[in-house]
């Protein structure tokens, strides 16, 4: 896979293997075939499992008991930092979505630089919010009424 890429690299301008390896984990990737799509499918894994993620802590499914404990957690100005990144997110997903539509290696090669320059930021602003989630699952509802709220 690194010898692959090394070909593509050096042609394309794209960032160094183990700069993407180590953010989205291509080196699972077989080096047959079309090797920048499959770079963008794996950084689409892990855009997707942040919006999934992000999505929860701003609108809840409410048949998910978690997803209601969890987004109690957030104040309104800490869900609006959170919409703010989920759409930095979003926007570098429909970018891909348009690349997919648009099978042009120059466009593949430039959405895989810009999440190789963003992503590690983005991913770094989520990291407070996990934490959060974390100190409120360590403080369970104290009274009867707090997890009737949630259990309806």
């Amino acid at each position: 896979m690194k010898e692959a890429y090394a070909k593509v690299k050096k042609d394309l301008d794209l960032p160094d293997f183990d700069v993407l390896n180590n953010e989205f984990e291509i080196i699972t990737i077989e080096p047959d075939g079309f090797l920048l799509r499959e770079i963008k499918r794996k950084i689409n894994e892990k855009l997707s499992s942040a919006c999934d993620l992000l999505t929860k802590l701003i609108q809840p499914e409410t048949t998910s008991l978690s997803d209601l404990y969890e987004y109690r957690c957030f104040d309104d100005a800490e869900k609006k930092k959170i919409f703010d990144l989920f759409c930095h997110v979003m926007y570098l997903k429909r970018k891909i979505n348009e690349s997919e539509l648009l099978l042009d290696t120059k466009v593949d090669a430039a959405i895989i630089k810009e999440a190789a320059e963003v992503w590690p930021e983005l991913r770094k602003k989520m990291i407070p919010f996990v934490k959060e989630l974390e100190v409120c699952w360590e403080k369970t509802p104290e009274s009867d009424k707090e997890i009737k709220e949630y259990l309806g």
